[in-house]
């Protein structure tokens, strides 16, 4: 689902112009060189920052794809497919740009939702099938909740009536029910995951953050350290460690691992605030 999304960025890249910028079939164009060999400022150079800032986001380097959304924008509103607000408004989030991450999540919201005045992003990004539907508004549904925006009980109402019908449909839907604060359904699909997947990384992480998120950090600690075993170069895993950690109050051992979950992704919000550790 996530090559997808950025096989859809990257179709709209300049065709012509400098040999650093051409594309060709099975050779990942190196978009950072691209836009240097660009004229400043360019129409071409913003859209090849565009395309650079996607990768920095779907490698999880937030702090890069925020500067490089920024610097493709300039001074003036940037506006494309589904694909670029999701994932930039999921950058602000993450970087703590509230404001600017429900803006992009609503443009997001009204392009799914086929509003008129969004028909031609609906173009420009194509056909969105039932799993980059579900993938896109588990993007946004958290902005737009933590946001207090109007759209969200639409595109609430939307997600829940898509099918679960996959091991990834019950790992999504958890996660969002995560973020949304509904624990108890959240758990319910996650198990569902974990049984299909036991060894799978992501779907341990998440089960562990939210067993803690549920007030049940002990019980969660076993999964993330599973997680940590098979992907400990994922801030998010150290993360969850660090919060399962300091809820079962062995603290030393959480600050440790809240301060590798900030060498790994020093430009999340989330692993900047402190964990609470009471001493057990």
């Amino acid at each position: 689902m996530i090559a997808l999304a950025l096989a859809l960025s990257l179709t709209a890249a300049p065709q012509e112009g400098p040999a650093a910028c051409e594309m060709a079939p099975g050779v990942a164009t190196d978009w950072a060189a691209c836009a240097e060999a660009l004229p400043e400022g360019s129409p071409q150079q913003r859209l090849a920052r565009l395309n650079q800032a996607t990768e920095a986001y779907l490698n999880r380097d937030y702090g890069a794809a925020e500067r490089l959304y920024d610097a493709a924008a300039g001074e003036e509103a940037v506006y494309s497919d589904v694909w670029l607000h999701a994932f930039r408004g999921d950058t602000y989030q993450q970087v703590g740009r509230g404001k600017d991450a429900v803006a992009d999540a609503r443009i997001a919201w009204l392009i799914l939702s086929d509003d008129p005045a969004w028909a031609a992003a609906r173009e420009m990004g194509g056909e969105v099938n039932e799993d980059a539907r579900r993938f896109l508004l588990s993007l946004i549904l958290p902005i737009l909740k933590k946001g207090r925006d109007a759209a969200f009980e639409p595109a609430f109402a939307a997600y829940r009536a898509l099918p679960v019908k996959d091991v990834d449909g019950h790992a999504n839907l958890a996660l969002v029910l995560e973020q949304l604060g509904d624990f108890d359904g959240a758990l319910e699909a996650s198990l569902v995951a974990i049984k299909a997947e036991p060894t799978n990384p992501g779907y341990l992480n998440n089960h562990c953050y939210i067993l803690v998120r549920a007030g049940r950090p002990a019980e969660g600690l076993p999964f993330c350290e599973k997680a940590v075993q098979g992907a400990p170069e994922v801030a998010a895993v150290r993360h969850s460690l660090a919060a399962a950690l300091a809820g079962a109050g062995r603290c030393a051992e959480a600050g440790a691992a809240l301060a590798e979950a900030r060498r790994l992704d020093p430009a999340t919000v989330l692993y900047q605030q402190p964990i609470a550790c009471p001493a057990g």
